[in-house]
This record gives structure tokens, sequence and C-alpha cells, in this order.
């Protein structure tokens, strides 16, 4: 990913807002049949001597599982929310300083190997882990819980997904949020993102 100095994200409480809520990720692999990419929600899990952990689940009837091998290299990718961004939300425009439309957005890169498993307790741990965290606190009687199901079709469920998880070896992430562009120009492309419903993008730029 190209990414200019000014545009580099290294806040990791920033980074870690990006993945936790924009967690449909982009698992990206080589395999023995090429370039693959999947779309998965991936969960932050830990970090476990200073490395960050991903886990997740595929169905096991999507051949990645077999198509990558243990501590394969994989890619993973977490885009937030995005906008173009119009020449005429710039104020500077009005004392004929020229611009071009751009975009802005946020993305970060996850390089990492991957190892599947099988295990009933991994499955079982993965699968708690994502429903705790999608499903929000579990405090609400309304919240889906694994116990709603009976344990013959939870069961039945496991068998047909594999688990996985990514120790992350290397991270790049991009803040692209108007940061090269003039106070009040920024100011205004805020408000502007704010009037056309773009909240966690505008909020973004204001964190800055």
């Amino acid at each position: 990913m190209y990414v200019p100095k000014h545009f580099e994200e290294n806040r990791e409480e920033e980074i870690k807002r990006i993945i936790e809520n924009y967690p449909l990720a982009t698992l990206v692999g080589n395999t023995k049949n090429g370039i693959v990419a999947n779309h998965i929600p991936l969960l932050l899990y830990k970090s476990f001597n200073s490395k960050k952990i991903l886990i997740g689940h595929i169905a096991r009837a999507n051949k990645l599982h077999e198509e990558l091998q243990y501590d394969d290299n994989v890619m993973v990718i977490f885009k937030s929310e995005d906008a173009y961004i119009s020449p005429n939300w710039y104020p500077t425009r009005n004392n004929k300083k020229e611009h071009v439309p751009t975009w802005n957005y946020q993305s970060v890169h996850l390089y990492g190997k991957i190892s599947f498993n099988n295990e009933k307790n991994f499955l079982l741990k993965t699968v708690k882990e994502l429903t705790n965290i999608f499903e929000k606190s579990n405090k609400k009687k309304t919240d889906w819980k694994m116990n709603d199901v009976s344990s013959e079709y939870l069961s039945s469920m496991l068998n047909g997904i594999v688990g996985f998880e990514i120790i992350v070896t290397k991270q790049i992430a991009k803040s692209k949020l108007n940061q090269n562009r003039e106070k009040e120009d920024v100011l205004n492309v805020i408000k502007e993102l704010k009037n056309n419903g773009y909240p966690f993008l505008s909020n973004s730029m204001n964190k800055l």
C-alpha cells in the first residue's frame, strides 16, 4: 500500500478502532491455485509476546484450509468508512486556489502467518468470542447466545466450519484525511461529511 508520510497511521488506538468497527476483513492468500481473497469477519483477539492475533472461521466447504499450508503468509485488509471529497468543499477555492477531487479513507493492512484448527474447543472458543463481540454485551434479553440453540444443532454447525488464527508479523496503516490541506478546508470537509452521513470518517478527522 502506498502511504505518503503525512498519511501514515501509527496510533495503535486508532488502528484498533478501525478493526473493531469494521471487522469484515479481506483475507488474501497466495495458494497453489493462485491468489485468492475471502471476506471474513475477524476478531483482534489478544496480543501474545507483543504479537497481535486475529481469529476467525470459514466454511469447511471453503477450500482455503486445504490450499494454504500451516504458517503460510497471508494479508488481511480492514477498511473503514470512505467518501468522495469534492473541491467545492474547500473554502480556499473561493480565493482562486485550485483544487481537484480526492477520496478520504482509512485502511489497515496486517501481514501474518495463518494456521487452521479443527479442534472442538478451539472452534467453540472462536465462535463464542465472535458472538460475544458482535452481539454486543450479551446483557440484553434479546441478544443471541450460543445456548439459544440445541447442543445437537451447535455441534452440526461446528462440524461445518474450520477455525483459524493469524499471528501478525507486520502492520501498515493509512489515514488519508486531508492532512495536506489548510485548516479551514479540513474543518469544512468535516462538516460536509457529517451532513452527508459519514460519522465515523468525520470523527476520524476530528481526532487528528
